[in-house]
């Protein structure tokens, strides 16, 4: 017969799990793991939207691109090419209120009395559209640059153009509806963007990691 400290203990013990594992959590919170599984998380949503939403003999996605950018690198979380343009797509996971210029250089969030200021989304890319143009060729025009925000954020200034929220990102892919890349070409560029990440080193991979989370922490 079970002792009833042992039944007692038996029962307690996903209680005391419980307990040891939720600091650890408000631990993670407030490092800069936290904000790095955020974005991971959001990112990797918007790779299954676009699979299940999107045709993939039409629209095809190239996700997480670090790709040589001056005498650096660059990154860039989602491309979809397609015969209606290359869509280049920069994710936010966010949330509270976003206040955000389309000029601006910078853009703030505040979540309750917090701000938290962040880099104009539509400069970063800009600059992952032009990298794009100018590795391959391609003319500016044929890209399409989008900022997704992911979460439960809200704007509190006009939304500029370009810039939606996770629920209009599809639909706006799907107005462009005219041509304009041959059907044999799409490949073509595919397989170009894929090269030119492929000549990311794992030193530079690390290097622009860690150039980006002392730009977090300034």
């Amino acid at each position: 017969m079970p002792s009833f400290a042992g039944e007692l203990t038996a029962q307690l013990l996903p209680w005391l799990i419980l307990a040891a594992i939720i600091p650890i959590l408000g631990l993670l919170c407030r490092s800069s793991v936290m904000p790095k599984l955020k974005g991971l998380l959001g990112e990797a949503g918007i790779n299954f939207l676009i699979r299940r939403q999107l045709d993939p003999s039409i629209y095809h996605l190239i996700a997480d691109v670090m790709l040589p950018a001056g005498d650096g690198t660059t990154q860039i979380d989602h491309v979809i090419v397609s015969r209606y343009g290359i869509f280049v797509l920069e994710t936010k996971n966010f949330k509270g209120w976003i206040f955000g210029d389309e000029k601006a250089a910078q853009w703030t969030q505040q979540l309750f009395k917090k701000k938290f200021r962040f880099m104009n989304p539509l400069r970063q890319n800009y600059k992952h559209t032009k990298t794009l143009s100018t590795l391959t060729g391609i003319p500016d025009d044929y890209f399409k640059s989008m900022v997704v925000f992911v979460g439960d954020c809200h704007f509190k200034t006009p939304m500029p153009s370009k810039v939606m929220h996770v629920s209009g990102f599809v639909p706006y892919i799907r107005s462009f509806d005219k041509p304009i890349i041959k059907d044999e070409q799409v490949q073509e560029i595919v397989g170009a963007v894929q090269e030119w990440a492929g000549t990311v080193t794992d030193k530079q991979r690390t290097g622009h990691v860690a150039h980006v989370r002392q730009i977090k922490h300034q």
